[in-house]
């Protein structure tokens, strides 16, 4: 199983800021873009670490907004593979604002269709957003078609 992580790309959009808070993470990381390539799950033989749109999973933080007391982090993801995931799920890695490890987590991103790009969205109960200073995709915990 591989993961390619690519840089943190400027938003070509506006992004709504919620709150201030929002608005600081947002000039620290404007958009998370992650291509996970897993060589197990990957169809017709699909390179494992290719940065390529065909044969990777496209993950884009969209919105990070305050939810009563949750944190809610919306994604927007797309399969390029060439067949359906049956499931899906990554470990994300919340970082506070000292740069510390805050939480690990495996989000289910659950069934992705071939070549479509979905929605997904995860509450962190008990969690500010001003606390959150950056998220990595640290793995692909379970990627299957």
């Amino acid at each position: 199983m591989g993961l390619a992580i690519l840089p943190i790309a400027r938003k070509r959009h506006s992004v709504e800021r919620e709150s201030s808070a929002f608005g600081r993470f947002a000039t620290a990381a404007a958009l998370l873009v992650a291509q996970a390539v897993s060589a197990h799950a990957a169809p017709d033989g699909a390179v494992e670490g290719s940065t390529a749109g065909k044969g990777t999973i496209d993950i884009e933080l969209n919105r990070l907004e305050q939810n009563g007391e949750a944190c809610r982090m919306t994604f927007v993801t797309h399969n390029g593979f060439s067949t359906d995931l049956k499931s899906s799920g990554f470990e994300m890695v919340i970082f506070d604002g000292k740069g510390l490890v805050k939480l690990m987590t495996v989000f289910d991103f659950g069934a992705l269709p071939v070549g479509k790009t979905v929605v997904r969205r995860f509450d962190l109960p008990d969690t500010g957003c001003e606390s959150v200073s950056r998220i990595l995709v640290n793995g692909a915990a379970r990627c299957a078609g």
